[in-house]
């Protein structure tokens, strides 16, 4: 008897417990949605960060092996020309000089151009100490204490009604 007695009060506790109100998630308030939205901004403002340092690493180094290629080039040309003063000149020797004189020419012009690229970059964009410096910043105004222009409004309205 004390069994069954011991089972219909179990079945009434998992009854009881399966018809309670569950308590309700946390909402998020506007502050802490402007602190998620400021951590996302500086995670995207980081990679990007990142990014051009690495764009800027590999054209620094783009930039060598173009300076190296155009010496090596300049030389050839130059190998060329004496061996060409010294006899006449055939014509596909005067071709491949002429194509090979054009292509230093295009070589010399993306060596200027990824110059101007890499020297605009090193002026416009900042270093990751400096960001780090910003997003330290950033995180020390801590935008919790911060209130939204609605919220300003709402306060503002608040204390119209109160006068009134």
């Amino acid at each position: 008897m004390e069994e069954r007695l011991s089972r219909r009060e179990s079945r009434r506790e998992m009854r009881e417990r399966t018809y309670r109100v569950q308590p309700r998630p946390h909402t998020r308030t506007s502050s802490e949605v402007l602190l998620a939205q400021l951590r996302e901004d500086i995670k995207a403002l980081n990679s990007a960060v990142s990014i051009i340092s690495q764009k800027m690493k590999h054209l620094t180094r783009n930039e060598k092996i173009l300076g190296r290629n155009l010496i090596v080039l300049n030389k050839k040309i130059k190998e060329l020309s004496e061996r060409s003063f010294g006899s006449e000149m055939s014509e596909e020797t005067e071709k491949k000089l002429n194509e090979l004189t054009l292509k230093l020419q295009d070589m010399e012009a993306q060596l200027g151009e990824l110059r101007s690229e890499l020297s605009y970059l090193k002026n416009n964009s900042i270093s990751m100490e400096k960001f780090k410096e910003l997003q330290f910043i950033v995180q020390s105004i801590n935008p919790t204490e911060l209130a939204t222009i609605e919220q300003v409004k709402e306060m503002l309205s608040e204390n119209k009604k109160k006068k009134e």
